[in-house]
Protein backbone atom coordinates (compact mmCIF):
# COMPACT_ATOMS: atom_id res chain seq x y z
CA UNK A 1 0.00 0.00 0.00
CA UNK A 2 0.84 3.64 -0.52
CA UNK A 3 -0.01 6.30 1.31
CA UNK A 4 -0.16 10.04 0.94
CA UNK A 5 -0.28 11.86 4.29
CA UNK A 6 -1.68 8.83 6.31
CA UNK A 7 1.42 8.43 8.47
CA UNK A 8 -0.41 11.21 10.65
CA UNK A 9 -3.93 10.41 9.63
CA UNK A 10 -4.31 13.68 7.20
CA UNK A 11 -6.03 12.95 4.13
CA UNK A 12 -6.36 12.59 1.21
CA UNK A 13 -4.45 9.04 1.37
CA UNK A 14 -4.16 6.60 -1.73
CA UNK A 15 -4.39 2.98 -1.61
CA UNK A 16 -2.50 0.79 -4.41
CA UNK A 17 -4.25 -2.10 -5.65
CA UNK A 18 -4.48 -4.46 -8.41
CA UNK A 19 -6.93 -2.42 -10.60
CA UNK A 20 -4.72 0.83 -9.70
CA UNK A 21 -4.91 3.89 -6.94
CA UNK A 22 -7.77 4.63 -4.96
CA UNK A 23 -7.53 8.23 -3.34
CA UNK A 24 -9.64 8.63 -0.43
CA UNK A 25 -10.69 12.27 0.49
CA UNK A 26 -11.77 12.46 3.58
CA UNK A 27 -11.55 10.14 6.75
CA UNK A 28 -14.71 7.21 5.91
CA UNK A 29 -17.18 7.30 8.57
CA UNK A 30 -19.58 5.09 6.86
CA UNK A 31 -17.20 1.54 5.92
CA UNK A 32 -18.38 -1.63 3.83
CA UNK A 33 -15.62 -4.18 4.07
CA UNK A 34 -15.70 -7.32 1.51
CA UNK A 35 -14.05 -10.85 1.07
CA UNK A 36 -12.47 -12.86 4.62
CA UNK A 37 -11.31 -11.05 6.85
CA UNK A 38 -11.37 -7.40 6.06
CA UNK A 39 -13.38 -6.26 9.12
CA UNK A 40 -11.25 -8.08 11.59
CA UNK A 41 -8.76 -4.86 10.71
CA UNK A 42 -11.79 -2.58 10.82
CA UNK A 43 -13.10 -3.87 14.19
CA UNK A 44 -9.36 -4.18 15.40
CA UNK A 45 -8.71 -0.37 14.56
CA UNK A 46 -11.88 0.52 16.56
CA UNK A 47 -14.12 1.32 13.55
CA UNK A 48 -17.50 -0.17 12.98
CA UNK A 49 -18.10 -1.54 9.96
CA UNK A 50 -21.91 -0.29 8.20
CA UNK A 51 -21.85 -3.36 6.16
CA UNK A 52 -19.78 -6.77 6.41
CA UNK A 53 -20.14 -10.41 4.62
CA UNK A 54 -22.33 -12.66 6.51
CA UNK A 55 -20.16 -15.61 6.51
CA UNK A 56 -21.91 -19.30 6.11
CA UNK A 57 -19.09 -21.27 6.64
CA UNK A 58 -17.82 -20.66 10.03
CA UNK A 59 -20.15 -17.67 11.02
CA UNK A 60 -23.08 -19.97 12.57
CA UNK A 61 -26.78 -19.24 12.38
CA UNK A 62 -26.11 -15.89 12.61
CA UNK A 63 -23.32 -15.61 10.26
CA UNK A 64 -21.03 -13.95 12.13
CA UNK A 65 -17.15 -15.28 12.62
CA UNK A 66 -16.97 -16.15 16.36
CA UNK A 67 -14.12 -14.12 17.25
CA UNK A 68 -16.09 -11.39 15.74
CA UNK A 69 -18.72 -12.02 18.09
CA UNK A 70 -18.15 -9.39 20.74
CA UNK A 71 -17.70 -7.04 18.03
CA UNK A 72 -20.70 -7.10 16.21
CA UNK A 73 -23.93 -5.34 16.70
CA UNK A 74 -26.72 -5.97 14.57
CA UNK A 75 -28.03 -2.03 14.82
CA UNK A 76 -25.00 -0.73 13.03
CA UNK A 77 -24.16 -2.99 10.56
CA UNK A 78 -25.75 -4.86 8.03
CA UNK A 79 -24.58 -8.45 6.93
CA UNK A 80 -24.28 -8.78 3.10
CA UNK A 81 -25.21 -11.79 1.29
CA UNK A 82 -21.89 -12.09 -0.99
CA UNK A 83 -22.63 -15.64 -2.21
CA UNK A 84 -23.04 -14.49 -5.59
CA UNK A 85 -20.38 -11.68 -5.07
CA UNK A 86 -20.97 -8.42 -3.95
CA UNK A 87 -24.58 -7.48 -3.87
CA UNK A 88 -24.35 -3.54 -5.24
CA UNK A 89 -28.08 -2.74 -4.39
CA UNK A 90 -27.50 -3.40 -0.78
CA UNK A 91 -23.94 -1.86 -0.80
CA UNK A 92 -25.08 1.43 -2.45
CA UNK A 93 -27.96 1.59 0.05
CA UNK A 94 -25.45 1.96 3.12
CA UNK A 95 -24.04 4.97 1.77
CA UNK A 96 -20.63 3.69 2.39
CA UNK A 97 -17.86 6.69 2.09
CA UNK A 98 -15.09 3.79 1.50
CA UNK A 99 -15.57 -0.03 0.35
CA UNK A 100 -12.46 -2.10 1.88
CA UNK A 101 -11.91 -5.38 0.23
CA UNK A 102 -8.31 -6.23 0.07
CA UNK A 103 -8.64 -10.24 -0.13
CA UNK A 104 -11.34 -10.75 -2.69
CA UNK A 105 -11.73 -12.16 -5.79
CA UNK A 106 -13.94 -9.72 -7.87
CA UNK A 107 -12.71 -8.88 -11.51
CA UNK A 108 -12.45 -5.44 -12.84
CA UNK A 109 -15.85 -4.84 -14.11
CA UNK A 110 -17.30 -5.51 -10.24
CA UNK A 111 -14.46 -2.87 -9.46
CA UNK A 112 -15.56 -0.56 -11.29
CA UNK A 113 -19.11 -1.18 -10.40
CA UNK A 114 -18.16 -0.51 -6.30
CA UNK A 115 -16.01 2.32 -7.28
CA UNK A 116 -19.13 3.67 -8.75
CA UNK A 117 -21.11 3.53 -5.58
CA UNK A 118 -17.47 4.74 -3.05
CA UNK A 119 -13.81 4.49 -3.29
CA UNK A 120 -13.28 1.25 -3.59
CA UNK A 121 -9.89 -0.42 -2.27
CA UNK A 122 -9.21 -4.28 -4.18
CA UNK A 123 -6.25 -6.79 -3.71
CA UNK A 124 -3.36 -6.29 -4.52
CA UNK A 125 -1.80 -8.68 -7.07
CA UNK A 126 -4.18 -11.78 -7.46
CA UNK A 127 -7.23 -12.31 -6.31
CA UNK A 128 -7.27 -13.90 -2.97
CA UNK A 129 -3.36 -13.80 -2.07
CA UNK A 130 -2.79 -10.68 -0.68
CA UNK A 131 -0.54 -11.41 2.79
CA UNK A 132 -2.29 -10.58 5.96
CA UNK A 133 0.25 -7.87 7.10
CA UNK A 134 -0.40 -6.02 3.40
CA UNK A 135 -4.13 -6.30 3.90
CA UNK A 136 -3.50 -4.55 7.36
CA UNK A 137 -1.66 -1.99 5.73
CA UNK A 138 -3.94 -1.09 3.17
CA UNK A 139 -6.74 -1.25 5.60
CA UNK A 140 -4.59 1.18 8.36
CA UNK A 141 -4.00 3.58 5.56
CA UNK A 142 -7.64 3.85 4.43
CA UNK A 143 -8.62 4.69 7.30
CA UNK A 144 -5.58 7.20 8.53
CA UNK A 145 -4.55 5.02 10.88
CA UNK A 146 -0.81 3.78 9.38
CA UNK A 147 0.66 4.02 12.90
CA UNK A 148 -2.22 1.54 14.79
CA UNK A 149 -2.00 -0.82 11.75
CA UNK A 150 1.57 -1.13 12.00
CA UNK A 151 1.16 -2.22 16.20
CA UNK A 152 -1.43 -4.52 15.31
CA UNK A 153 0.96 -6.24 12.50
CA UNK A 154 4.07 -5.90 15.17
CA UNK A 155 0.77 -7.45 18.36
CA UNK A 156 0.51 -10.42 16.23
CA UNK A 157 4.10 -11.03 14.83
CA UNK A 158 5.35 -11.06 18.66
CA UNK A 159 2.68 -14.06 19.20
CA UNK A 160 3.63 -15.67 15.94
CA UNK A 161 7.85 -15.71 16.61
CA UNK A 162 6.90 -16.32 20.20
CA UNK A 163 5.29 -19.74 19.24
CA UNK A 164 7.77 -20.58 16.75
CA UNK A 165 10.51 -20.19 19.53
CA UNK A 166 8.57 -22.29 22.14
CA UNK A 167 8.69 -25.51 19.31
CA UNK A 168 11.75 -25.69 18.14
CA UNK A 169 10.87 -28.91 16.42
CA UNK A 170 8.86 -27.09 13.92
CA UNK A 171 11.81 -25.83 12.44
CA UNK A 172 12.77 -27.53 9.09
CA UNK A 173 10.11 -30.12 9.38
CA UNK A 174 8.27 -30.05 5.70
CA UNK A 175 4.63 -29.59 5.32
CA UNK A 176 1.77 -29.53 2.79
CA UNK A 177 -1.34 -27.94 3.11
CA UNK A 178 -4.30 -29.19 1.82
CA UNK A 179 -8.11 -29.47 0.94
CA UNK A 180 -9.30 -33.14 1.46
CA UNK A 181 -13.18 -34.04 0.16
CA UNK A 182 -14.15 -37.35 -1.12
CA UNK A 183 -14.64 -36.20 -4.50
CA UNK A 184 -11.56 -33.66 -4.86
CA UNK A 185 -8.21 -32.95 -3.62
CA UNK A 186 -6.46 -29.39 -3.37
CA UNK A 187 -3.02 -28.48 -2.71
CA UNK A 188 -2.75 -24.79 -1.09
CA UNK A 189 0.68 -22.77 -2.92
CA UNK A 190 2.99 -21.07 -0.84
CA UNK A 191 1.14 -17.65 -2.46
CA UNK A 192 -2.34 -18.61 0.33
CA UNK A 193 -1.90 -16.87 3.72
CA UNK A 194 -2.25 -19.81 5.51
CA UNK A 195 0.43 -21.64 4.06
CA UNK A 196 2.65 -18.77 4.75
CA UNK A 197 1.22 -18.58 8.72
CA UNK A 198 2.53 -22.35 8.84
CA UNK A 199 6.09 -20.88 7.36
CA UNK A 200 6.00 -18.24 9.87
CA UNK A 201 5.79 -21.13 12.52
CA UNK A 202 8.92 -22.74 11.44
CA UNK A 203 8.19 -25.48 8.58
CA UNK A 204 9.26 -25.34 4.84
CA UNK A 205 6.65 -26.24 2.62
CA UNK A 206 7.47 -29.64 0.88
CA UNK A 207 9.14 -29.50 -2.40
CA UNK A 208 6.31 -32.23 -3.70
CA UNK A 209 3.74 -29.19 -3.46
CA UNK A 210 5.64 -27.75 -6.13
CA UNK A 211 6.46 -30.64 -7.92
CA UNK A 212 2.18 -31.82 -8.13
CA UNK A 213 1.26 -28.60 -8.59
CA UNK A 214 3.09 -27.80 -11.51
CA UNK A 215 1.06 -30.13 -13.39
CA UNK A 216 -2.15 -29.76 -11.98
CA UNK A 217 -5.04 -27.67 -12.51
CA UNK A 218 -5.79 -24.32 -10.50
CA UNK A 219 -5.91 -20.98 -9.75
CA UNK A 220 -3.34 -18.68 -7.99
CA UNK A 221 -3.59 -20.15 -4.50
CA UNK A 222 -4.23 -23.80 -5.14
CA UNK A 223 -3.48 -27.08 -7.08
CA UNK A 224 -6.28 -29.45 -7.91
CA UNK A 225 -5.43 -33.18 -8.12
CA UNK A 226 -7.01 -36.12 -8.85
CA UNK A 227 -7.35 -38.57 -5.46
CA UNK A 228 -4.78 -40.50 -7.09
CA UNK A 229 -2.49 -38.04 -6.87
CA UNK A 230 -2.68 -37.68 -3.01
CA UNK A 231 -0.30 -40.96 -1.76
CA UNK A 232 2.57 -38.63 -3.79
CA UNK A 233 1.95 -35.89 -1.32
CA UNK A 234 5.34 -36.42 0.22
CA UNK A 235 5.45 -34.36 3.44
CA UNK A 236 6.90 -34.89 7.05
CA UNK A 237 3.18 -33.34 8.34
CA UNK A 238 0.55 -32.29 6.21
CA UNK A 239 -2.54 -30.30 7.18
CA UNK A 240 -6.27 -30.60 5.71
CA UNK A 241 -9.38 -29.20 5.45
CA UNK A 242 -11.71 -32.32 5.66
CA UNK A 243 -13.91 -31.31 3.04
CA UNK A 244 -17.86 -32.38 4.18
CA UNK A 245 -16.31 -35.55 6.08
CA UNK A 246 -15.47 -35.52 9.66
CA UNK A 247 -11.97 -35.85 10.07
CA UNK A 248 -11.82 -40.04 10.70
CA UNK A 249 -13.96 -40.87 7.73
CA UNK A 250 -11.21 -38.56 5.72
CA UNK A 251 -8.25 -39.91 7.36
CA UNK A 252 -9.79 -43.41 6.46
CA UNK A 253 -10.91 -42.81 2.72
CA UNK A 254 -8.51 -45.27 0.15
CA UNK A 255 -6.21 -42.28 -1.33
CA UNK A 256 -5.94 -40.18 1.81
CA UNK A 257 -4.84 -43.71 4.28
CA UNK A 258 -1.75 -44.18 1.87
CA UNK A 259 -0.63 -40.53 2.39
CA UNK A 260 2.38 -40.63 4.04
CA UNK A 261 1.89 -37.98 7.00
CA UNK A 262 -1.72 -39.62 7.58
CA UNK A 263 -0.29 -43.00 7.93
CA UNK A 264 2.22 -41.58 10.46
CA UNK A 265 -0.56 -40.06 12.56
CA UNK A 266 1.40 -36.51 11.58
CA UNK A 267 -1.84 -35.19 10.19
CA UNK A 268 -3.99 -32.15 11.35
CA UNK A 269 -7.27 -32.46 9.82
CA UNK A 270 -9.57 -29.50 10.69
CA UNK A 271 -13.06 -30.73 10.25
CA UNK A 272 -14.65 -27.75 12.72
CA UNK A 273 -15.80 -24.68 10.98
CA UNK A 274 -14.86 -21.56 13.14
CA UNK A 275 -11.16 -23.17 13.47
CA UNK A 276 -11.62 -24.20 9.56
CA UNK A 277 -12.29 -20.52 8.69
CA UNK A 278 -9.85 -18.65 11.18
CA UNK A 279 -7.17 -20.85 9.58
CA UNK A 280 -8.78 -19.67 5.84
CA UNK A 281 -8.88 -15.61 6.90
CA UNK A 282 -5.36 -14.77 8.49
CA UNK A 283 -6.04 -11.52 9.90
CA UNK A 284 -4.81 -9.62 13.63
CA UNK A 285 -8.16 -11.08 14.96
CA UNK A 286 -8.40 -14.30 13.78
CA UNK A 287 -5.04 -15.45 14.42
CA UNK A 288 -5.05 -15.63 18.56
CA UNK A 289 -8.59 -17.96 17.61
CA UNK A 290 -6.73 -20.08 15.49
CA UNK A 291 -3.32 -20.73 17.22
CA UNK A 292 -4.96 -21.29 19.71
CA UNK A 293 -6.79 -24.74 18.55
CA UNK A 294 -3.81 -25.32 15.69
CA UNK A 295 -0.34 -25.20 17.77
CA UNK A 296 -1.17 -28.23 20.09
CA UNK A 297 -2.27 -30.34 16.81
CA UNK A 298 0.76 -29.57 15.36
CA UNK A 299 3.24 -30.41 18.30
CA UNK A 300 1.50 -33.62 18.22
CA UNK A 301 2.24 -33.79 14.60
CA UNK A 302 5.81 -32.28 14.39
CA UNK A 303 6.15 -35.63 17.25
CA UNK A 304 5.21 -38.06 14.44
CA UNK A 305 6.92 -36.91 12.07
CA UNK A 306 9.98 -37.62 13.87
Amino acid sequence: ASSAGAADGAFPVSVDHAFGTTTIGEKPERVVVLGWAAQDTVYALGVTPVGMPSYPYGGGEDGVLPWNDELFDADQTTLLDTADGPPLEAIAALRPDVVLAPYEGFDEGVYEDLSGIAPTVAYSGEPWTTPWREQTRMIGTALGMTEEAEQLIADADEQVAGIAAAHPEFEGLTFAYTSMGAEALYLYLPTDPRVQLIEDLGFTVAPAVEELAAGADGGSFYAQLSLEKAPEIDSDVIIGFADGLPADEVAALPAYGQVPAIQRDAAVLIDDEGFGAAVSSISVLSLPYALERLVDQLATAAKNAA
